[in-house]
């Protein structure tokens, strides 16, 4: 399990992470969680992390590392090239 405040945690990844495959590896949901909140993103086309602060399984502060760390991620690979 990873670090989701902790970028050197990540620092292994090779591809584009989704906040969803994120989440799951910080252990801040599980694949339940994860299925629940594909299904409600079909019919209210709410983003993912936006149900999952609603149904109250991730706090806010979670919800804005994950998507700090996706930024982080993304510009690691990058700079990869």
């Amino acid at each position: 399990m990873k670090n989701l405040y902790n970028f050197e945690d990540w620092k292994d990844i090779q591809e584009h992470q989704m906040i969803g495959e994120i989440l799951l590896e910080a252990g801040k949901i599980n694949l339940i969680h994860l299925g629940m909140a594909l299904d409600i993103q079909r019919f209210q086309k709410l983003q993912l992390g936006e149900i999952f602060v609603s149904m109250k399984i991730l706090s806010l502060d979670d919800l804005n590392a994950a998507l700090d760390l996706q930024i982080k991620i993304d510009e690691m690979l990058k700079q990869r090239g």
